[in-house]
């Protein structure tokens, strides 16, 4: 590819004094002027609202960590793949940068619910592991310097050892949520955070876009994930500010079995739950056709349509558009109807995006595509997230939480390697369509097994 190597070959700074100046500088410049009248909104917002409750108070504070993850969502997170791409990573090794995290998340979950089961106080809990993860993105930013003819495989490392400690993050942070936002509140505050998050990180993508067209490749790609870190870092801080009652615990009886004897009695206390198993069997299908493209999106649009990142940038900010109003949609869906219905009509319709993306030979049928995977991947997310806290038993919610996760990223971990593996001995094509047939098929289960929060 012409345009990878011409890049590649502007892959080492003149010297480092000069490119810390030039980061610093743009990030001045970048953020200096776009944040100072949102600052400006929130705190007038903050002002307004003066929350009355502690309630109150915490869902603030969400919002305002939502809205800083949305920055993360429009910078760092939607160029990963892309640069590893950029840096010339092979289809299997971009295929690792997805798989690689969710095989460490899926082997510590149930480790991870266990312990987060014991701890009284979640939310320090949610801020120590965020703070591990997302120094990933402070060190990625610096691998193009340290080690330029590995930067790609570095990378892939860097990313599978941070997502290590996501494990207790996922399972703190849902147990959590379901201590801050009360029953009747939740459809309401999960759709609006959700919504928010789409709001800033369209809002960001034409900034990092922007960014990465005027920079040297990697600078640009390192400014990028410069601001992502700080963002992050500080939607840390929004949280810690939280304030939850302590967790009841359980008292911990002596255990006089071994691991591996827990270990296979424990299919028999979940299968008890019907609601939980029928929900955990339906998304477990769906979730296959949802990972089954995860590396292969970013390697379509690179190499075989051939997009620069301006395009990709604009897809992004397509995508999260249609997803804040899809949220609105959702959330009002499932108020009037529970999140069962949400789940079916967006699980169903999620299945466009790889349909349109596989016939689309330029870049309009693929905005498109976009706009469809948006509007449904809001309702899924909604409906998913809801479902889950409905059908895992109050008990022992952080355990079965942990299960859904091992079950989630252990499909998280396959799929994207069989994605990469149909795409050599099928087409790629021919992958997406497949991923989009199992889709289809989760969604017909959610049917079938009568799946209902």
């Amino acid at each position: 590819m012409p345009e990878t190597n011409e890049r590649r070959r502007s892959h080492r700074p003149a010297d480092w004094a000069r490119s810390l100046a030039l980061t610093f500088q743009t990030l001045v410049v970048c953020l200096r002027r776009p944040l100072a009248p949102l600052f400006a909104v929130l705190r007038r917002a903050y002002d307004g609202v003066r929350p009355r409750t502690t309630e109150d108070r915490n869902l603030l504070l969400l919002y305002g960590d939502i809205a800083l993850q949305g920055v993360v969502a429009g910078g760092a997170a939607a160029y990963l793949s892309v640069f590893i791409v950029r840096l010339g990573a092979s289809p299997l090794l971009v295929g690792l940068l997805t798989s690689l995290p969710s095989l460490m998340v899926a082997l510590l979950s149930l480790p991870a619910g266990r312990y987060v089961e014991g701890q009284r106080r979640l939310v320090p809990v949610v801020v120590k592991s965020r703070v591990l993860f997302r120094i990933s993105y402070l060190l990625i930013a610096l691998v193009p310097w340290v080690l330029p003819g590995l930067a790609a495989v570095a990378i892939v490392i860097i990313w599978a050892l941070a997502s290590a400690v996501s494990a207790v993050a996922t399972v703190a942070f849902t147990a959590a949520m379901a201590e801050a936002v009360p029953t009747h509140r939740r459809a309401a505050v999960i759709s609006l955070r959700y919504a928010i998050h789409a709001v800033v990180a369209a809002a960001t993508l034409p900034v990092t876009g922007r960014i990465l067209d005027s920079m040297p490749f990697p600078l640009g790609y390192q400014v990028v994930f410069l601001i992502s870190f700080v963002a992050a870092m500080l939607s840390v801080w929004a949280y810690s500010k939280i304030s939850l009652p302590d967790q009841r615990v359980a008292v911990q009886l002596p255990i006089r079995t071994r691991a591996w004897q827990r270990l296979l009695a424990a299919p028999h206390s979940w299968a008890a739950h019907s609601r939980f198993m029928g929900y955990l069997a339906s998304s477990a299908v769906f979730r296959i056709g949802l990972h089954l493209p995860a590396a292969l999106f970013s390697i379509f649009w690179v190499n075989y349509l051939g997009l620069p990142d301006g395009s990709i940038a604009l897809l992004s900010m397509v995508m999260n558009v249609s997803a804040v109003l899809g949220y609105f949609y959702w959330g009002r869906l499932a108020k009037r109807r529970g999140h069962g219905p949400v789940l079916v009509a967006s699980g169903l319709g999620l299945a466009t995006y790889p349909l349109l993306t596989a016939v689309s030979h330029s870049l309009p049928p693929i905005l498109v595509a976009a706009a469809a995977g948006g509007w449904f991947s809001a309702g899924i997310n909604l409906a998913f997230f809801n479902v889950l806290l409905a059908v895992a038993p109050e008990e022992r919610r952080s355990s079965f939480l942990a299960v859904d996760s091992v079950v989630t990223h252990s499909i998280a971990f396959a799929g994207p390697l069989v994605g990469s593996l149909l795409t050599g001995l099928l087409g790629i094509r021919e992958a997406l369509l497949l991923s989009a047939a199992f889709r289809l098929a989760g969604g017909a289960l959610f049917i079938l097994k009568r799946v209902r929060d």
